[in-house]
Formats: C-alpha cells, structure tokens, sequence
C-alpha cells in the first residue's frame, strides 16, 4: 500500500492501520483464491475485517494519504468483499456427498455412516462437529445413528494409573528421550494406550525431572500461521546433518498441513536414489502429495523428478528453494535432535574424546555404523510415533494424526483424495506459498553450505561423492564388514 512521504516520527496510528490492513488484505486475498475449498468461518471472519477497514478508511482523514490512494483502498476492500459474500451467498454444496443413503426404507432416505471411523476420528481427538462436517452430515445426525447403535459420543476415558507407576513410564521416556518436552512425553504415553491429561504429565516430569521442566518451559518455539489446503497438499523433506560427521544421515519428510511425520530414516548417504525410495515408499502409504518443498541439494533431484511425472511441469509439482524456504521441516529437526539425535550426538563425542573411536579407521567407522544404525532408527521410529500423537496446543490440542485423518476423510467425502488433494495453481504461484517465514532458521552452519540453486550434474565417481559429503560409508563397505562379522550378533544389547 503505498503512501506519500513522511517524518518517521510522525507514522502515528494510522501507518500502523495501513500496515495491518495490507495484511488483512493479504489474508482475504488468500481465502478468495482458496474458494471453494475454504471453511465457512474463515469467510465470515474476513467480511467482518473488512468491514471494520472499510469503516476506518471512509472515516479517516490523514493530510498524507492522497484521497486518491484512499479511494484505491476502500474499491480494493469493497471488491474482496463482494468475492466473500457471493461464496457466502451461493448455494451450499450437498452435504452427503460422501455419505451413503439407505433408499430400501420407502420413505425419506437414511444416511449410511461408517460408525467406527467417526469415533476412531473422534478418539484421534477431533471434535463431534468436526467429524461430522468430514463426513458429510450434521452432528445431530450423527448423534442420532450413534445412539440408534447404543454407543455413547464420550471420550474413552483416562488410564487408571497411579503416580508412581506413572513416574516410572515418564522416567522410562526421558532416559530415553532427556531432551523431550511435556507434550512429546505425552506422544510415547499414547503409542502405549496410557491416556492421559496433559497436567498430570507436567506433574510427573515435575517429580521425575523439576530442572528440565524449567528448561522446555525456557525459549520454547513461538508457532506462526502456515495455511495450505489440507493433508497432502505440501510434503517437505530435508536430511538432517547433526550426526553426519559419524556416518549418519537421518533422512525425514513432513505433512505441512497436519504436520504428521510421514518418515524418519537414518541411512549411510544422502543419495539421490535413496530419498527418492524413501518419498515412494511413503506414497504406497499415505499416497501422492500435490505439492513437495525442498532445498537444491542435488540429492532431492529424484523426487523432483517424480514430482514432475505424476503432476507435470505446469503443476508446479516440485517447490524448491534454499534451507530458509522449507523451515517446515526445520521445525521438526528441533525437535527430532532434542527428542533422538542429541543422545547419539553426546555419545560419539565422548567415545571419541576417550580414545575409543578413531573416524579416520575404517574399521572404527564402519562398525559403529553397523552397531548404532539399527540403535538411531529403533529411536527414530518412537520419536515418529510419539510425534505424531502428541497434542499440540496451536491446534486445540489435537495430535498431527488426528488432524491428517480428519482432513484425509473431509477429502475422501469430497471426492479430491484420489486427484489433487492441494491448491489451485494461482494460490501456489505465490511466491511465499508453502512458507513459514517467520519460523525459526535453521542452524548457522548448515546455512553455510546451503546451495542457491539446483544442480543436475552427476558425480564422476564414488570418491567424488565421498568428496562431497554424500556418504562416510559406501553400501559396499557396510555389506563387507557384515560379511565378514559372520554370526556375530551386532544387534545384542550388552546392558550399558
């Protein structure tokens, strides 16, 4: 928006409105392109501020804004408005389109709802209207079938367990885990089917560790507004470097949407070949993204090109950028070091700095990879887990599962699962699409080596690619040393 020269002194309240209108502009402008995949109350919410710019700007009078920008402003406001009203206005789609009806009544049709997939939704921790409005049906049709079928619409309620056992799970995860916060605690409770309120996991960590509640409590990450269509929209993926210097890449691919984990790897390289198995292994899972969001690191280059053959050039399938574009994903790093690589991270140094891991001998390297891979990825996989079912306070404390299935289901009942469950190509064609730009960076020295634009040139040779940090430890390498290990049980746990 712009506006005539002033004293800086002197961008009183009203330079502050024009700012905070752009925004809110900016907002609207979003959910208008977004129609009609936009949720009822986002409409609402953004004719009611812009009614209130509209009021403001008509009323105001400020000797540097040109009444010619001022009148730019309110036809630009008048114009979003009208695009929400007539959405708001039109008819409302049918509400059963995924919800079957029983027409062997004779009378009104009755809807067919799969009961055992609505509690599952609900016991994920979605509301009732929620669940409803994914299926297709108002809540009090679902209440009705769920009281034709004797099932009561309560929550299960919270595991019978008294503080001391309680103490000993928690202590349990955080020898495990010593990095981990309350909520993601609360995610390794619930893979064991222990249900319970987030308070009594913040009184447990209290008696089993005072001293590390004050630390998660301390710089704890500030959550900003990220918005894309729904599951599947956006998938970002990146490799974590925190334990590559031992061998290790730990390979991890995000939901944007819901945030849930797709995977977490730990491999000898980030090959090409290797994170584009991984992406199409978790395609045979969740299915095809519309959307990916990477770095240029030559070693996404094959799900870009997967990306490109499912959903064509024009789709702008394959979103690419540098390491400050995708933080997505860096948000999770955070806490998958906290919650995982932190742990593995300590003992490498200190096995090295007692002189009992020397990296530059073959022998040393390869067998701690032998030992410790299969060690990181068991950690991985509860960290994944318990990612994935912990609540999160931004979004009413459901669990990233629980938004994707409810979001898969509305998407299922819709009838864009199958096609192409993310945006219109104008919504990301923005330059910003698929973003937190306010989210925290990455670490500084990853920035460092962060590449500024793609490269599809190959590696001459495997020392090439040891050169550039692709591997610590080739495939070959690995396959010898099991070899010649024989019997020898390396995935023994001595005690320690």
């Amino acid at each position: 928006m712009p506006r005539q020269s002033q004293p800086v002194q002197d961008r009183d309240p009203v330079h502050s409105f024009l700012i905070h209108a752009g925004k809110i502009l900016s907002e609207v402008q979003f959910i208008i392109d977004s129609i009609p995949n936009v949720e009822p109350f986002s409409v609402e919410r953004g004719l009611r501020q812009l009614h209130a710019i509209h009021y403001v700007l008509t009323n105001m009078e400020d000797e540097w804004l040109a009444q010619s920008e001022n009148d730019n402003l309110i036809e630009t406001v008048l114009t979003a408005g009208l695009a929400l009203e007539q959405f708001q206005n039109a008819p409302a789609p049918p509400r059963n389109v995924g919800t079957v009806r029983d027409i062997s009544t004779g009378g009104r049709p009755r809807y067919i709802i799969d009961l055992d997939r609505a509690i599952e939704l609900h016991d994920m921790g979605n509301g009732w209207d929620a669940v409803a409005d994914a299926l297709g049906v108002c809540r009090r049709t679902l209440y009705y079938h769920l009281e034709r079928a004797g099932i009561s619409p309560a929550r299960p309620v919270f595991t019978n367990i008294d503080d001391d056992t309680l103490d000993e799970k928690v202590a349990e995860i955080s020898l495990k885990h010593p990095f981990a916060g309350e909520s993601i605690v609360l995610g390794h409770l619930e893979a064991e089917d222990i249900h319970l309120p987030i308070a009594r996991v913040q009184e447990s960590l209290r008696r089993v560790d005072a001293i590390g509640v004050i630390v998660q409590w301390n710089g704890i990450m500030k959550r900003r507004v990220y918005r894309v269509h729904g599951a599947n929209a956006v998938w970002h993926f990146d490799a974590n470097e925190k334990l590559t210097p031992w061998g290790f890449y730990v390979h991890g691919c995000i939901d944007g949407y819901s945030r849930l984990l797709i995977y977490l790897a730990c491999c000898n390289n980030k090959r090409s070949k290797t994170v584009e198995d991984l992406f199409l292994a978790a395609v045979q899972i969740f299915g095809w993204p519309s959307r990916t969001r990477c770095d240029f690191g030559k070693e996404n280059n094959g799900v870009e090109r997967q990306m490109i053959a499912k959903r064509g050039v024009l789709h702008r399938a394959s979103l690419r950028g540098r390491s400050t574009q995708n933080i997505r994903m860096e948000r999770n790093w955070r806490d998958v070091r906290k919650d995982t690589l932190q742990v593995f991270h300590e003992i490498f140094m200190h096995l090295e700095e007692v002189g009992l891991l020397d990296m530059n001998s073959p022998i040393d390297r390869v067998c701690l990879y032998i030992v410790f891979q299969p060690r990181i990825q068991v950690s991985l996989d509860e960290t994944h887990t318990s990612w994935n079912l912990h609540r999160m306070r931004t979004e009413k404390h459901k669990s990233p599962r629980a938004i994707y299935e409810l979001s898969r289901e509305k998407a299922i009942n819709r009838g864009y699962w199958t096609g192409d469950p993310g945006d219109d190509l104008a919504t990301a064609s923005h330059p910003s699409y698929g973003e937190d730009s306010d989210a925290p960076l990455p670490p500084l020295d990853e920035l460092a080596n962060d590449p500024e634009a793609p490269d599809y040139t190959e590696f001459a040779d495997a020392t090439a690619e040891r050169e550039a940090g692709v591997f610590v430890n080739d495939n070959n390498e690995v396959a010898e040393m099991k070899a010649a290990l024989g019997d020898f049980d390396y995935l023994a746990d001595d005690g320690n």
